[in-house]
């Protein structure tokens, strides 16, 4: 290796961003992968049937955490950032954050109950769906932003990973079979409730603390925050609709064929988003557009190539993680993919660009329009009678493909905008 390019292997080791992505990298492997591995054994353990309720009462507890984390992820990350040398500060800001995310979980649970009691089609495990509101309770307690702000993201490993390899062996230990089926969501609970406790103390170790709010903290943290609520609740809705509108019309193993591809492609995404939770720090601070475009064609690179091998792979990757009785996973599966190539630009080039230059709400505002289209998409297949995997995964990614048309029209106004106007040519004299 040249001295030249052996300085800048390690410059770009020692640079902030990289070593802040890396830990968020290990943050999403751990996130995805646990569950990927867990996914596969839950689907031979349980059977079809039950797998399919599984992941139903999974796309809940998804959703559930979405709401609870209201816009914190990336509201409370710059605002946590901004200040974060005033220690009395943050602990108003966490206090806040903490009495909102409790809140949130008290009015969850209340709507978990009653969709359970008055839900028919899954009266048979309605305690199971009463139980997924435990690993929504340890989410309230964690504030991986918090961290990111810091950057100190090698401490999210940490929790997150205690919580995670505690799951995988509880789960491999209890369940072996259909009878063990109330054990998942136990264990899930109790392994969040862990990582949130060692979250809250790992918060004290940097000198924050959570204090006693104010109404008035509230309501401004519940302002600030709504916009990236609302993208939240699109985000939601475009990861998660899928199984709820297949949920109307599908039986339990409909549902557990068309959510190991969705998982699959969720997990795919998820690549992507210790760069981009590294980068937003980094771009509110320094505004480097020369780095951010090399990241830029690096990932998109990276991700035009995957897709290609993914598409060819699919059947072999359904195959061996599943087996045989989820073969029809695979055309989903191979309508997914493509997705990727909107949602990678869109969320690398809305959040750490756009957001950071004061243009987050709007960006916001396309995810929630793209959810609305994609809302009525799905109301018109129901309509229809046309729901089916293939055409559920069809409209998620038309949802993704119109983020990244607004995003980068967006993206366009902005450069527009900042521009600097042509001088006007001296007029001759007459």
């Amino acid at each position: 290796m040249s001295g030249t390019l052996r300085e800048r292997v390690l410059r770009l080791g020692r640079h902030s961003v990289f070593q802040n992505a890396t830990m968020l990298f290990i943050v999403s492997m751990l996130n995805y992968v646990m569950p990927l591995i867990l996914v596969p054994y839950l689907a031979r353990a349980l059977g079809v049937e039950l797998f399919g309720v599984y992941a139903f009462g999974m796309s809940i507890y998804l959703i559930g955490m979405i709401l609870i984390d209201y816009g914190f992820p990336v509201q409370g990350l710059y605002a946590v950032a901004e200040h974060r040398d005033d220690p009395e500060r943050v602990a108003r800001l966490l206090g806040s954050m903490l009495a909102i995310k409790l809140g949130l979980f008290v009015l969850l649970a209340a709507a978990l109950g009653a969709y359970a009691a008055l839900n028919e089609r899954f009266a048979e495990h309605r305690l199971f769906l009463l139980l997924m509101a435990l690993p929504v309770l340890g989410g309230a307690l964690q504030f991986r932003w918090v961290f990111q702000a810091v950057e100190q993201s090698g401490k999210i490993v940490r929790y997150l990973t205690i919580g995670r390899v505690v799951q995988v062996l509880l789960v491999v230990t209890l369940v072996s079979g259909p009878e063990d089926f109330l054990w998942v969501p136990i264990v899930h609970g109790l392994s969040m409730l862990l990582s949130g406790v060692l979250c809250m103390a790992m918060i004290g170790q940097l000198g924050y603390r959570f204090a006693l709010p104010s109404w008035q903290d509230i309501r401004v943290q519940l302002r600030e925050a709504w916009s990236y609520f609302l993208a939240n609740v699109a985000e939601a809705q475009m990861g998660f609709a899928g199984i709820f509108s297949l949920s109307l019309v599908a039986t339990p193993a409909g549902i557990a064929v068309y959510a190991v591809s969705e998982q699959l492609f969720r997990a795919l995404r998820s690549l992507c988003h210790p760069l981009v939770d590294a980068l937003m720090p980094y771009m509110k601070r320094s505004q480097d557009l020369r780095v951010f475009r090399k990241l830029c064609v690096l990932v998109f690179s990276l991700t035009a190539i995957g897709v290609m091998v993914g598409m060819l792979l699919a059947p072999h990757v359904i195959g061996l993680l599943f087996g045989a009785r989820y073969a029809e996973a695979t055309p989903i599966l191979q309508i997914f993919l493509p997705g990727l190539l909107a949602f990678v630009p869109a969320i690398m080039i809305g959040y750490p660009l756009l957001a950071s230059m004061g243009h987050g709400d709007q960006v916001s505002r396309i995810a929630v329009y793209a959810a609305i289209a994609t809302v009525a998409l799905l109301a018109g297949l129901w309509f229809i009678d046309a729901l089916s995997g293939k055409t559920v995964a069809l409209a998620i990614v038309t949802g993704e493909f119109l983020i990244f048309l607004g995003t980068m029209g967006l993206l366009w106004r902005v450069r527009a905008e900042r521009r600097p106007a042509t001088p006007a040519a001296p007029m001759e004299p007459g």
